[in-house]
């Protein structure tokens, strides 16, 4: 008794101190350097600038997320400190601005709430995840959806809740690996890899709604496709890996049109990855191996790029997944950098 006496009278000057000093006593607690905001803008000038550079996350700080005292102090002495970004990969943003953002190493889900100026992870215990790929939110119903390649399943989560509310299994889902939600259609749309096709799932009840492709090189087929998008119309973007091109097709999912090649030149594709569509209906592709995001217009002709290999600002080293909200604001997930890098699309070409 007498040593949990000692115990919780040490407890209580430490708070105390701590409190008072912030850096002095018991712990010290790290502020993060305030550093000048940086002007990156593609093109460069004297050209009209198209993107500009906003800002690059690695942890909440990056954010402008901060604990107040004694909930840092908490964290402090629980050794529960935010969790860095390890490699990221699918990220999504809700209609509430909050990121999520897949860690495939850590498998979890980073959630950053700036208007709440909260952090967390999903889940917040256990081990939810195995291969965690892509994440998708439904915001008219509160959900969000993830998929684990490994599992071959789709994992769903409750906005507000840190534990998986159910799953889908259906329709012999090999690899899911990218996602993504048609409002336009109110469907669930799960890239299978392994199969090289689609499945469609209801949103109100994820019942298998229909597959869209199969394996081939034809218009309409794919081989071994791996990110989506779809646009506010609804119209969906395929990355079809192995064939090194984009598909465009309807809400329904008939073929539209195809876009890029085999190549190490602009407009062609070497490791395409993540795809997203901005507010004008612009087209943007990561490529892994070149180490950017280029750039096309609705027909599918290139208007630009931007990024280039390298650690610094607006540089990236095997970038994978893309989100565009509905601010046009883009979010990338620099993978090998531990980070994820947002940009803004200039519309007409005026500065932030």
């Amino acid at each position: 008794m007498r040593l949990k006496r000692i115990f919780r009278y040490g407890l209580a000057v430490c708070l105390a101190v701590g409190l008072a000093t912030l850096t002095a006593g018991c712990f010290k607690m790290a502020v993060p350097d305030s550093k000048p905001a940086t002007v990156i803008l593609w093109p460069a000038p004297p050209e009209i600038p198209r993107i500009s550079f906003v800002n690059a996350i690695a942890r909440p700080e990056d954010l402008g997320i901060k604990d107040g005292v004694f909930k840092g102090f908490l964290k402090y002495l629980l050794g529960k400190p935010a969790t860095p970004m390890v490699n990221p990969y699918g990220l999504a943003v809700d209609a509430e601005g909050r990121l999520y953002v897949v860690d495939n190493f850590l498998k979890k889900i980073h959630v950053y709430d700036r208007q709440e100026e909260n952090y967390a992870l999903l889940p917040e215990k256990g081990d939810g995840f195995v291969s965690p790929i892509g994440i998708a939110v439904d915001d008219r119903r509160g959900r969000i959806y993830v998929t684990d390649s490994a599992q071959a399943v789709v994992k769903i989560f409750a906005k507000g809740e840190d534990q998986p509310v159910g799953e889908i299994k259906s329709g012999g889902l090999g690899r899911p690996t990218g996602i993504a939600v048609n409002e336009a259609t109110d469907e669930l749309l799960v890239v299978d890899t392994l199969h090289s096709g689609i499945q469609r799932y209801s949103l109100a009840d994820h019942s298998l709604k229909g597959v869209i492709g199969l394996e081939g090189a034809e218009t309409g087929q794919f081989h071994s496709p791996t990110h989506i998008a779809v646009s506010r119309a609804g119209t969906i973007f395929v990355t079809d890996a192995l064939n090194f091109r984009v598909q465009v097709l309807t809400p329904e999912g008939k073929f539209i049109r195809s876009f890029g090649a085999a190549g190490d030149g602009p407009g062609y594709f070497s490791r395409p990855k993540g795809v997203a569509v901005d507010g004008d209906g612009n087209i943007y592709v990561v490529d892994a191996l070149f180490d950017n995001i280029q750039v096309f217009d609705p027909e599918g002709r290139l208007l630009m790029s931007f990024g280039k290999p390298g650690q610094e600002l607006g540089e990236f080293w095997l970038p994978s997944g893309i989100f565009i909200d509905r601010h046009n604001r883009i979010y990338v997930s620099d993978s090998y950098n531990k980070r994820v890098q947002i940009f803004q699309y200039l519309k007409g070409g005026e500065l932030p």
